[in-house]
């Protein structure tokens, strides 16, 4: 099935044929053309309801009363009733809003695909709704030439119990060559503007929790305040972990490429996680390599190094002898158990955090057999190896599709619920951050306050952006490196890669493979060793005092007076740091 949208900014190529004139794709009243699939029967239902107060007069009331095991078989859909080309441009418009769960979010996908296999998609894109009215404009453009019925246009609503109203539905075709502002959309997403509300409220968070104070006190031998000396105050380490996954072959390799990925670490993150070497079938195979490479890292200053992953709940990803203990629970228990030590142990105070478990709400082949409560004990184990290792669960698809998959995102915080009920010890949450498209800064901002009511630390663990539109991937990363680094409950950002050459989505690299910058990397610079980096100088007062704000982390502080200069090492931390020296 092949996949094919942009993101209502995006820019079309060829020339506008319908532009002042667009092409109405459905025939008739929306409220009387779009159906309920009969897939869909017994699960759910579409009825016409008043809308009142807006500028259409009816809505449908689209109730689910179950989730289908398909997604696509709780759906509305309306047959194409105008021809299209390739690469015309459709702007969908409809207003949605969430009845039930009351004060909660409903989920809405659009779809357009070809009637008939492979079913060839031009939309694909899940919207969030609440209780009040929300008008949705989207441009996307057709993947394929259609007669009138070759395509049909969907709103789905599979993944849960809910129930949601739309209305003021229209599909139209603009032609080809038309820009997503000419037709009054944001340039690239919600939020992008750059006076966008969103970014001051974010500043003054930032302000507030990332940085603290940061007083010179100069005296004399004699005790007296010196008054005039210079203060440099140079930032040398961020508190914040701003990282990135590596891999262990390349890391301890010796050649040229290998040199460079080493330089490229230690000059652009103080945060590590290594891609593959510590999951269990990568540890069992090489254990050696895993840790050489940990040691590798904190002998090169990086201490922050996370553990991905002891356990993966999938047949898929863990050792080939597994499966063969499907039928003896007890045997299959102690494998898991006795790995979980292994690999703890192992690492005992070189690793700041460990992924107990990674993606356990796609992946329950070993719940499916142990139980839910095995996960308690995964956590338990993983502790009781390591006390001061900080145990975290991780899954994705939590931020990312547009923030709008609700049932991913339901089932991950139900599963912390359930630990939480247990009593395991969790110490944080991880969300993975895989995008091929943006996600509003504001949707994430609720998502990450959602999640921090379970009070504990939140870490984007797999950041990359899977796309060819490099001015969209600088764009976005930039505004989701300022959505993290706002949010009080974010204590680290890792990228998933950085280098073309070392990446399971090249695109989605910072580098390019000949070592390169791409904007995205440009973008990293410019805010975590440029925005968010201190650097000031200054002269005490008559007090002897010299004070500056700076951004939590590892300072160098240089005092310079009659002749005579002193440089020493000061952690700036939250409650503020004062550093005193005698001249």
């Amino acid at each position: 099935m092949r996949l094919s949208f942009l993101l209502a900014c995006t820019v079309l190529s060829a020339s506008a044929q319908t532009r002042d004139q667009p092409v109405n794709l459905l025939n008739g009243d929306p409220m009387s053309v779009f159906r309920l699939s009969q897939a869909g029967l017994g699960r759910g239902s579409a009825v016409r309801v008043p809308a009142e107060g807006q500028s259409f007069t009816e809505a449908l009331r689209l109730s689910t009363s179950a989730v289908p095991v398909n997604s696509w078989d709780l759906r509305i859909r309306a047959a194409g009733n105008a021809p299209t080309r390739k690469d015309d441009t459709i702007l969908a418009t409809f207003h949605v809003r969430c009845v039930e769960p009351a004060d909660g979010e409903c989920a809405v996908l659009l779809n357009v695909e070809q009637t008939v296999s492979p079913y060839t998609k031009s939309a694909n894109v899940p919207f969030i709704a609440g209780a009040e009215w929300k008008r949705v404009r989207f441009v996307f453009r057709m993947s394929e030439d259609y007669n009138p019925g070759g395509y049909m246009i969907d709103f789905w609503i599979s993944q849960q119990v809910q129930v949601a109203e739309i209305g003021g539905i229209s599909f139209e075709n603009f032609g080809q060559g038309v820009k997503g502002s000419e037709l009054g959309l944001d340039a690239l997403y919600d939020g992008v503007a750059p006076d966008a509300p969103w970014r001051a409220a974010a500043s003054e968070r930032i302000d507030k929790i990332r940085k603290g104070d940061l007083s010179v006190s100069v005296k004399d031998s004699d005790g007296n305040p010196v008054s005039g000396a210079v203060v440099r105050v140079k930032m040398t380490g961020h508190a914040f972990g701003w990282g990135t996954a590596v891999d262990g072959t390349k890391l301890l390799a010796v050649n040229a490429d290998s040199d460079k990925y080493r330089q490229f670490i230690l000059e652009n993150f103080n945060c590590v996680v290594l891609e593959n070497d510590l999951k269990w079938p990568g540890w069992e195979a090489n254990r050696a390599r895993a840790l050489r490479a940990v040691e590798w890292l904190r002998a090169n200053g990086i201490q922050k190094i996370r553990g991905h992953n002891l356990v993966w709940p999938n047949w898929q990803h863990l050792p080939r002898d597994l499966p063969a203990l499907q039928s003896d629970v007890a045997a299959l228990r102690k494998r898991v158990l006795d790995h979980i030590q292994d690999a703890v142990a192992a690492n005992r105070g070189t690793l700041m955090d460990w992924d107990v478990i990674n993606e356990a709400y796609t992946n329950r082949d070993l719940q499916k057999i142990l139980g839910d409560d095995d996960m308690v004990l995964w956590f338990q184990t993983a502790r009781n190896y390591d006390p001061g290792v900080k145990l975290f669960i991780n899954d994705y698809n939590i931020l990312s599709a547009n923030g709008a998959n609700l049932l991913h995102r339901n089932g991950y915080f139900d599963i912390i619920r359930f630990l939480e009920s247990k009593n395991a010890p969790v110490d944080g949450i991880g969300m993975q951050g895989h995008f091929s498209s943006p996600t509003a800064p504001e949707t994430m901002l609720r998502i990450l306050d959602r999640f921090a009511a379970f009070k504990k630390e939140i870490e984007i663990t797999e950041f990359d952006f899977n796309s060819s539109d490099e001015e969209l991937q600088a764009q976005f990363t930039r505004d989701l490196l300022i959505t993290a680094f706002s949010h009080p409950s974010v204590t680290n950002f890792l990228m998933w890669g950085f280098w073309e050459g070392q990446h399971w989505l090249p695109r989605g690299a910072m580098i390019r493979r000949d070592w390169t910058s791409k904007p995205n990397h440009d973008v990293w610079r410019e805010m975590v060793y440029g925005k968010w980096w201190t650097r000031e100088a200054g002269v005490t007062a008559d007090d002897g005092i010299y004070s500056v704000r700076g951004f939590l982390g590892g300072y160098e502080v240089e005092i310079s007076t009659g002749g005579k200069t002193v440089t020493l090492p000061a952690t700036l931390v939250k409650e503020g740091t004062a550093v005193q020296v005698v001249l």
